[in-house]
């Protein structure tokens, strides 16, 4: 039989060939608490006082550890609620990602990663009703980083910490709540379910 030696050449080939690289697009809706900087609070007053935030992230992560994440997340109640109005932060950023697939790309697994971004911080703060309220959207960066812990090829949990910050200067001149014009930053820790593609 000359080609059985072929055919097991090209069996144990096979064995021992690298696996395909696979990309990951994963989406993680999140909760988090926003703390520190211009949220005023410290990471545990922050939980007392309901400072939360809510969002989601659509991450694609190429078969290596180079991936992109668009991050929106909404913060009702940013700078506090009392009763002559309300304030909110929205943050939109795209993020390049460097993270480690440890265990592989499918099953369970576990991947650090570290993040870096820019994008845009929206905040409002609304007094005695729409006719006394002052917005501003700014150019901002972020940093970050957390874990992503896999439980399974399509489903996982994220932990997540990251940095915003503007780039300018925020004037809210209606009221106080920024003692004088300076830039908004805070950080948000969150944890989300991931739904891995």
């Amino acid at each position: 039989m000359p080609f059985k030696r072929p055919l097991a050449l090209c069996v144990l080939l096979g064995l021992f060939a690298p696996a395909a690289a696979r990309a990951d697009t994963m989406l993680v809706p999140f909760l988090g608490i926003n703390f520190g900087g211009n949220s005023g609070r410290q990471l545990s007053n922050a939980i007392d006082a309901g400072r939360f935030d809510w969002g989601f992230s659509l991450a694609y992560m190429g078969g290596g550890i180079l991936g992109l994440e668009a991050d929106v997340a909404r913060s009702p109640d940013f700078f506090g609620r009392s009763d002559i109005g309300g304030s909110s932060v929205l943050t939109a950023t795209g993020n390049l990602l460097i993270g480690i697939p440890i265990g592989g790309q499918t099953g369970i697994g576990f991947r650090p990663y570290a993040l870096a971004g820019l994008g845009l911080i929206r905040s409002s703060f609304d007094a005695l009703g729409d006719a006394r309220s002052v917005d501003s959207n700014e150019a901002a960066w972020d940093f970050g980083g957390g874990a992503m812990f896999f439980l399974g090829t399509h489903v996982g949990l994220r932990g997540d910490l990251r940095y915003f910050r503007t780039f300018r200067r925020v004037d809210f001149d209606l009221v106080d709540i920024l003692e004088r014009p300076r830039r908004l930053d805070f950080a948000r820790a969150s944890a989300g379910f991931i739904v891995r593609f």
